[in-house]
């Protein structure tokens, strides 16, 4: 553990903290602008790019417009980040909630939301969203016989899609009263909704149909086709809404100098601006490109930094080449973990018991590497760094890997919040470990929930990974089993079936 005191990445790769954000005045005065139209009328904007280009940093900074600014809106913000797994936008949409509780909780938000309606609407969603929950998360979970996992569910109740979206478009119609009359704004910001499944993003695209005055809803969008992105599938709903777009590209030159001084406290010279704006204008690849140059102890002359890029078939390449060994092992060990990662399953991965758990918190924070998430839980600090990190792994190791994932999930089970997250993350572990019998039963059972929910892209994904399973083990009877749900669920994505002409 004390070799993980030494620093691994220099400046972190999470997004900009607001106070050292550099550059983008064109689009913060797009944003501006936005945001001062969304008390007469509610606002929806969706801020994209190529990964590495500075979302999450923007939206940091529109929090802070929003909230922090001195002399500015004061208003309350609340956010949430989405993440790679099935139904994750109807999470986010819950910690909204969870977020907007506190707010109406706090010493600097409470009299603005300290309304009986408001605290009325607040309530019902709430038990509302518990109700449409209950169908997929379990109640508790049992050891079967063989230490297979079955889940214990509630009764599906009485509550639909319809009432989630009803309840929901009613606390936003709620606040965005409450912040008309007090000349606020509220800020509701979504991070990754490339990564949303299409049910998911139908509550999305809903809720932006009718967004009421005094409600301002931003979110990311990653643009690049592949890993997850969802942009090119919801390009034509962003047109269709009339959602205004801020699109980002690399920095230029002078923005490229303004983050060497402010985030490096280092000058960088014309031609080497020039030549960073033209081989690696994204922050990520900036970042990176710093880091080394730091870590090798060289200045940030054009000459260096042609070297360096030379030195690296990609800017998460040259991150990974400098990291000493104790990280490296770190970031191999947890790449398999679906973010956010808690921490007893961290620990478990990294076969870290008592003090050392600690320890290994404080050094996630100080190695640049990962990022503390809001609820306590941990993801690597960029996107980037983990997909490098996967797509680097053998086969081997990828397995094994899982493996390890899925029996820290058991072991960890009954201590872990975020029941459906769980079950996600244990049936994914699963099935990639090979471990067939277990993913077989696991898929299958979630995949029917999600159906009975009405998420039908993501029972089919998950059905058809019981499906593969199922053959692997060679056994017929489970195999008929699983092909008649995912014959179903298609059946209910493609509509009915049409007799022959």
């Amino acid at each position: 553990m004390d070799e993980m005191q030494q620093q691994a990445g220099g400046v972190s790769y999470a997004p900009s903290p607001p106070e050292e954000f550099c550059g983008r005045q064109e689009e913060l005065e797009q944003l501006s602008a936005i945001l001062s139209q969304a008390g007469e009328h509610g606002q929806t904007v969706v801020i994209s790019g190529p990964p590495g280009i500075g979302k999450s940093s923007l939206l940091n900074r529109l929090a802070y417009e929003v909230q922090e600014r001195p002399g500015g809106r004061q208003s309350p913000v609340l956010r949430a980040e989405v993440f790679d797994l099935p139904g994750m936008i109807f999470s986010a949409f819950r910690e909204l909630l969870n977020d907007l509780r506190r707010s109406s909780a706090s010493a600097r938000f409470g009299s603005i939301l300290d309304a009986e309606s408001m605290k009325e609407a607040i309530r019902y969603a709430d038990d509302v969203f518990e109700k449409y929950a209950a169908p997929v998360e379990p109640v508790g979970l049992l050891p079967k016989a063989g230490e297979e996992i079955v889940g214990v569910f509630a009764r599906s109740p009485e509550v639909g899609y319809d009432r989630v979206y009803q309840a929901f478009e009613e606390l936003l119609r709620e606040l965005g009263r409450e912040m008309s009359m007090t000349g606020h704004v509220a800020a509701v910001l979504l991070d990754d909704v490339h990564l949303a499944s299409s049910h998911d993003r139908r509550l999305l695209r809903d809720v932006v149909r009718d967004l009421p005055p005094g409600i301002l809803l931003a979110f990311t969008c990653r643009t690049e086709d592949g890993a997850g992105s969802g942009y090119v599938t919801m390009q034509e709903e962003i047109r269709d809404l009339g959602i205004r777009e801020v699109q980002l590209h690399g920095m230029q030159r002078h923005e490229i100098q303004e983050l060497g001084e402010r985030r490096f406290h280092v000058s960088i010279d014309d031609a080497a601006a020039g030549l960073l704006a033209e081989s690696s204008g994204d922050p990520f690849g900036l970042m990176a490109c710093f880091n080394a140059l730091r870590n090798r102890g060289l200045a940030p002359s054009r000459e260096n930094i042609a070297d360096v890029i030379a030195g690296a078939n990609d800017p998460a390449g040259l991150v990974f080449a400098a990291l000493p060994e104790p990280v490296k092992a770190w970031t191999e060990d947890l790449c398999v973990l679906n973010p956010p990662f808690p921490v007893p399953v961290m620990a478990c991965m990294l076969d870290l018991q008592g003090a050392d758990v600690t320890l290994m918190t404080d050094r996630m924070q100080e190695n640049g590497m990962f990022r503390r998430l809001p609820g306590g839980e941990y993801a690597f600090a960029h996107p980037l760094l983990q997909e490098h990190c996967r797509h680097d792994l053998s086969e081997d190791a990828r397995v094994a890997l899982n493996a390890r994932a899925a029996d820290c999930f058991e072991h960890s089970i009954h201590r872990l919040p975020g029941r459906l997250y769980v079950l996600l993350s244990l049936a994914d572990h699963l099935f990639h470990a090979r471990e067939y019998g277990k993913a077989t039963d696991l898929n299958l059972e979630i995949g029917l929930r999600f159906h009975h929910r009405d998420d039908h892209d993501t029972a089919l994904m998950l059905t058809e990974r019981a499906v593969v399973s199922a053959g692997r083990l060679g056994d017929d009877a489970l195999l008929a089993v699983a092909e008649r749900q995912r014959d179903l669920i298609r059946q209910k994505v493609s509509g009915p079936v049409r007799p022959a002409q």
